[in-house]
Formats: C-alpha cells, structure tokens, sequence
C-alpha cells in the first residue's frame, strides 16, 4: 500500500470520528448550529472522499495491473484535501468569512482536480 493510500485511509477515520463528535456535540447543545456545515463536511469531504481517495489509490492500479507511477504526487494530494477540509470545516465552525473560506474551498478543488488526473493517468496512461 503506497503512503497516500495509508494517509488518506487513516484521515477519512479521523474525519469520520471528528464528524461524529461535531453532531453529538450539536445535539448536546454544546455547540451551535452553526457548526452544521462543518459536520456535513467533515461526513462527506472528510470520511467519504478520503476514504475513496485511499481505496482508489490502492485498488485501481490493481485493477490494471499497472504500477502506481506517481505516489508522491498522490501524498501531495491527500495533503491538500486534508489541508481544504480542515479550513472548509473551522471556517464554517469559527465564521470566519466567505473570502478565507473560499480559499480552503480552492484548495480542495484542486486536490480533486488532481485525485482526478492521478487517476486518469492509471486508467488510460
């Protein structure tokens, strides 16, 4: 299993837990709801694509037969959605503006523009 498989397997868990606490902290009432869309992001951009991100790292080359020919890249990547998801999520949480916000939410494009790429490069390269 390459790095970045490991990393975003191990992250989309972390995510899972951190989106858990959020709700149950919500329904407790400790938090706010504001915090709502951050829950929804962690749940989604945080456990659910970072848990494909990891299984597809892993499996498609094993589909194709093929060796995985940028696992640095990958890292990189997972890194950045990381990254995205975690400014996404504090920004919704802590209201810190559209303008900072925005800039997380592009980070995060970017890591799924190259999730993309990466994966297109293992299914025609």
């Amino acid at each position: 299993m390459i790095p970045a498989s490991r990393l975003a397997l191990t992250s989309a868990l972390f995510w899972f837990l951190v989106a858990n606490l959020l709700g149950v902290l919500m329904g407790l009432g400790a938090l706010p709801l504001t915090w709502k869309p951050a829950h929804a992001h962690a749940q989604l951009l945080g456990f659910v694509s970072l848990m494909i991100y990891g299984v597809a790292y892993h499996a498609l080359p094993r589909f194709r037969g093929v060796v995985f020919r940028r696992p640095g890249l990958a890292l990189f990547q997972v890194g950045l959605a990381n990254l995205g998801l975690l400014g996404m999520a504090l920004g919704w949480g802590l209201a810190w503006g559209p303008t900072l916000w925005g800039v997380f939410a592009g980070v995060s494009a970017v890591a799924g523009l190259l999730f993309a790429l990466l994966m297109l490069e293992v299914l025609w390269g």
